[in-house]
């Protein structure tokens, strides 16, 4: 057993904080490897320095791709109900610049010429760990598994590939009790 880490009683796996205080160390759910698929949506480029701050964009681009009803603009192109955030084009990791898209899974690249300020990303296959969000309030449990997965990051052997990570949002997801999942391409 690693230094820093301790079996519970009830056989889960803690690692002791700075204060020797026990938290609860997170795993995925699962592991799956999936072939490349296409989403399309709006995106803008931040830093999660900028998502701690008052400078956050990705609540309004959210706010945004709902009000504007952008889902409903893709409706013939959208091969599966749902709608996902997808982050991408990463600089350095998690520690610079990278693109952020709300979006609905698409049959095929688009046509775009007619959808100004909709944008297509082509997700590469990749192997990712799966991480299930506690049922709540869908924004408070994103940020809480998202604080959970920088944790996790940070473990010896969870080495992130950063080719596409996302988040997947049931298409009847309750915002005030809701559960997504959330993908981390890995190596």
């Amino acid at each position: 057993m690693k230094q820093n880490e301790q079996k519970s009683m009830t056989g889960g796996n803690h690692v002791l904080s700075e204060d020797n205080v026990p938290t609860k160390r997170i795993e995925p759910s699962r592991i799956e490897v999936l072939p490349s698929f296409t989403l399309a949506g709006i995106s803008t480029v931040t830093t999660n320095e900028a998502e701690q701050s008052q400078d956050g964009k990705i609540g309004k681009l959210f706010e945004k791709f709902h009000s504007q009803n952008i889902g409903k603009e893709l409706g013939a192109h959208i091969q599966e109900d749902g709608h996902y955030s997808c982050y991408f084009n990463y600089e350095q990791g998690d520690a610079g610049l990278y693109e952020v898209m709300v979006s609905v899974l698409i049959k095929e690249e688009l046509q775009l010429q007619n959808l100004d300020m909709i944008k297509a990303f082509t997700v590469p296959a990749a192997k990712y760990a799966v991480f299930v969000t506690e049922r709540g309030p869908i924004i408070e449990m994103i940020q809480r598994t998202w604080a959970d997965i920088w944790q996790w990051s940070q473990q010896p052997g969870n080495n992130r590939a950063f080719t596409g990570d996302f988040e997947y949002y049931s298409k009847d997801i309750n915002p005030e009790d809701g559960q997504a999942e959330i993908y981390i391409s890995i190596k």
